[in-house]
């Protein structure tokens, strides 16, 4: 929990604001920290703060291959779709993280009941807009602090390395880790490219195995179908849905072994 602050914002916009943040920036290393806590509310909360924050955002966006708008409609989807788990269950907002590029959704994250995983797909499907929704939501014990720090870590890490390669546009990319797997989506310029940032990923110690659903710009996207699918009521917890199609066809790349 965050101590009390002389600045306080509503619980859920305290909430979502320190999730969106983590979100769309390099997702730096949870410190919990009762100063650095107190630093991430003013942040968050305070006039200035949301001003630099919103304008450090929308520059952010525009460089995007996706553009503005979509950006912005993603962003739109992505506060959806988390109010709607923390209304339906603050467990489930927990344990579920969610990425969206172009209206396409994905799920990760650790859950205790393979009901919660088709809650948590049903739910991804409810707002406008919505193109497809990645399941690879596994069955499994939370995360602990230690897992979630080692994943802020690599997720920094990674992030660094994209924003140094010149040949990299670090923007379009959307990258997110849950137990040293790394989740990446966004829309690469080439394959090339893409394939340099994969590469980035496996080169960092302790990541164990990289999942690719980024699109090249030149594929194209799925359409916004009129009534979301029918979930069905169990899913295989051994085997998390992958996305159809994508660049070079989606899926798990195995990691260099691990760095002792």
């Amino acid at each position: 929990m965050f101590p009390e602050s002389p600045i306080e914002c509503p619980p859920i916009a305290s909430t979502f604001a320190i999730r969106h943040a983590i979100a769309v920036t390099f997702r730096p290393v949870v410190y919990w920290g009762s100063s650095l806590a107190v630093i991430i509310q003013l942040a968050a909360c305070s006039p200035v703060g949301m001003a630099v924050g919103a304008g450090a955002t929308a520059v952010n966006m525009a460089m995007e291959e996706r553009g503005f708008g979509n950006a912005v409609r993603d962003n739109v989807i992505w506060t959806d779709i988390n109010a709607r788990l923390l209304n339906r269950d603050p467990k489930l907002f927990q344990n579920v993280n969610l990425q969206v590029q172009e209206g396409r959704v994905l799920l990760t994250g650790f859950v205790q009941k393979p009901e919660d995983r088709v809650e948590a797909t049903r739910i991804a499907w409810e707002p406008d807009g919505v193109r497809e929704v990645i399941d690879n939501v596994k069955l499994g014990r939370s995360r602990d602090f230690g897992d979630i720090s080692q994943d802020q870590f690599l997720i920094q890490e990674i992030n660094l390395k994209l924003l140094l390669d010149r040949d990299i546009r670090q923007s379009n990319y959307s990258v997110d880790c849950i137990r040293s797997t790394v989740y990446l989506m966004g829309v690469a310029r080439t394959q090339a490219e893409l394939q340099r940032v994969i590469d980035h990923v496996r080169d960092v110690p302790y990541v164990r195995a990289v999942v690719n659903h980024v699109r090249v710009r030149t594929d194209p996207l799925p359409p916004i179908p009129d009534q979301p699918p029918v979930i069905p009521e169990t899913t295989s917890a051994a085997a998390p849905a992958q996305s159809s199609g994508g660049p070079g066809g989606a899926g798990t790349i195995t990691a260099k072994p691990l760095v002792p």
